[in-house]
């Protein structure tokens, strides 16, 4: 497992405001994989967010993404998530934010993306950790025949891992929403789980070479990508 630094958002909107695209595509290019797994990423932010703030848990996207972790022996980066069609919340989601468009939770879920990339960190470098979480996300993949159909039980138990594995690395991510929807135990659980796909998904892009430089000066890389995974769905 690895994990890259991320960097403060202002010095990313500085950058961004002195390049061109033209210059961002020339210096740095990002790779399909890469993109595949910030849209990972961003996808389970944004259910995260669904959840906090509307009490959605049903999402076409939720299934595949809390597959996701569970899915830890792939011949493609794509095959994570099962296809393009299962990203397509992640994708639109972040090129939303590539494209600077006002959105009314952006900000929220940067600090949450940012907030995962240090827990993952801390993960990265924690071998025992690391070992006892893998084996525990295998013995709940071999517990349960489907997703979809234990979907509750299995993100209480993978819920359970982030609490029990990722939390204690660092400072606990404080989510915003509605306090009729996070009160309950259920949704909470489905949000630890997401996080735990989120972290997932971090582990996915560093696994596909993601540097730090690259976010920040491969933007019309990113988008390039973007379309042509749009093109798929």
């Amino acid at each position: 497992m690895y994990f890259i630094k991320t960097t403060n958002v202002l010095v990313v909107l500085l950058l961004k405001s002195v390049l061109s695209d033209q210059a961002e595509s020339i210096v740095f290019n990002i790779s399909k994989d890469q993109t595949i797994a910030l849209a990972g990423l961003y996808q389970s932010l944004a259910l995260v967010q669904n959840i906090a703030w509307k009490g959605n848990t049903d999402h076409s996207c939720m299934v595949p993404t809390i597959e996701s972790i569970l899915k830890l022996d792939v011949n493609e980066f794509i095959d994570v998530y099962g296809s393009t069609n299962n990203l397509q919340l992640g994708i639109q989601t972040l090129k939303t934010a590539l494209q600077n468009k006002s959105e009314k939770h952006a900000v929220e879920r940067t600090r949450y993306a940012i907030n995962l990339m240090y827990l993952a960190s801390k993960l990265a470098i924690n071998p025992n950790a690391i070992s006892s979480l893998g084996t525990q996300i295998e013995r709940i993949s071999n517990q349960y025949n489907s997703v979809a159909e234990s979907f509750d039980d299995i993100t209480q138990d993978l819920g359970g891992l982030y609490r029990e594995y990722i939390s204690p690395l660092g400072p606990k991510i404080i989510i915003e929403g509605d306090p009729v929807y996070l009160k309950t135990d259920q949704n909470a659980s489905k949000i630890r789980a997401l996080l735990l796909a989120g972290i997932r998904a971090i582990i996915l892009w560093k696994q596909a070479n993601g540097k730090r430089w690259t976010l920040l000066l491969g933007r019309k890389s990113l988008l390039d990508n973007i379309l042509a995974l749009e093109q798929r769905i």
